[in-house]
């Protein structure tokens, strides 16, 4: 079997040639839905990121009415941290408050201001399975509710506007996959069965002159893999090249894992075509076209 590779590979490539009005446009169509996929994986990918980066902005700030003792401070800590939704808490001091405050602003902007006029307060982190409006609204009056405590802020116009969209970057993206994947798995499986059709003479002669099933089938399998990789291979060319063009001027668009976005559709599109190709081969061998 193994010493017959040699001529059912030059047959594949002969069948390419042969059939180039067939497998030139279906080598087109891979090339497009291939990048169109690489596209919107990698949309999906920055909508993952983006997503984990938003869960810094469920957190919520209570300022202390007046400076607590220790003790008191302690005991809020230990109430506070026992309310549902609370996944990390510190306590901020005064004097910490106002070092941070010179760290990121300029200490004129303090010079009329006797004293320290930054409050102590309570930094909550949110929990993920409390990361919506409601429950950031219901930890805000839960704060409120202590006497100790003059104010809760939050950050609620960006959480409104990142929960108002962040399902278009999960749902556009998974869309626009699932119809190239749709769309490639019938460009494929047309090309392969016209190229049968194209040959169904010769492919039934071989069948009922004795040949094996993988003497059919290998020429054909292996046409499929090679327009895989020649369509997906030439889409990755011209992702990696608009991909690097974009980060130089965008680096916040740029994607960290585009090289595994890259190889997994080559090499997804590649076997697809093969495995396509061999099912619709087989299919024919066994019922016909």
């Amino acid at each position: 079997m193994f010493q017959r590779l040699p001529y059912l590979t030059a047959e594949a490539f002969r069948g390419l040639l042969r059939h180039r009005l067939v497998i030139i446009p279906s080598i087109a169509t891979t090339f497009l839905c291939s990048f169109l996929l690489m596209a919107s994986l990698s949309v999906l990918n920055f909508a993952i990121s983006l997503s984990a980066r938003s869960a810094s902005l469920y957190r919520i700030e209570a300022f202390f009415l007046n400076a607590p003792e220790p003790a008191v401070a302690d005991s809020l800590l230990r109430e506070v941290a026992e309310m549902e939704g609370v996944a990390s808490l510190i306590f901020v001091s005064a004097e910490e408050a106002l070092a941070e405050f010179k760290e990121s602003f300029p200490e004129e902007m303090l010079y009329l201001i006797d004293g320290n006029p930054l409050p102590a307060s309570f930094r909550i982190q949110v929990a993920v399975s409390a990361q919506n409006m409601a429950s950031i609204q219901k930890m805000s009056n839960r704060l409120l509710a202590l006497p100790e405590i003059s104010e809760a802020q939050a950050p609620t116009k960006w959480i409104e506007r990142w929960e108002g969209f962040k399902w278009h970057f999960f749902f556009i993206p998974i869309a626009v996959s699932t119809l190239m994947l749709c769309i490639l798995w019938l460009i494929m499986w047309n090309a392969i069965r016209l190229t049968l059709i194209s040959r169904k003479e010769l492919v039934e002669n071989i069948k009922y002159s004795g040949g094996t099933p993988f003497f059919i089938q290998f020429p054909f399998v292996l046409e499929g893999l090679l327009q895989g990789l020649a369509g997906a291979g030439l889409a990755a060319i011209l992702y990696l090249a608009l991909e690097k063009t974009i980060s130089e001027y965008f680096s916040l668009l740029s994607t960290t894992q585009k090289t595994e976005i890259v190889l997994f559709v080559v090499l997804f599109v590649a076997l697809s075509e093969a495995v396509i190709s061999f099912v619709t081969t087989r299919k024919f061998l066994t019922r016909g076209i």
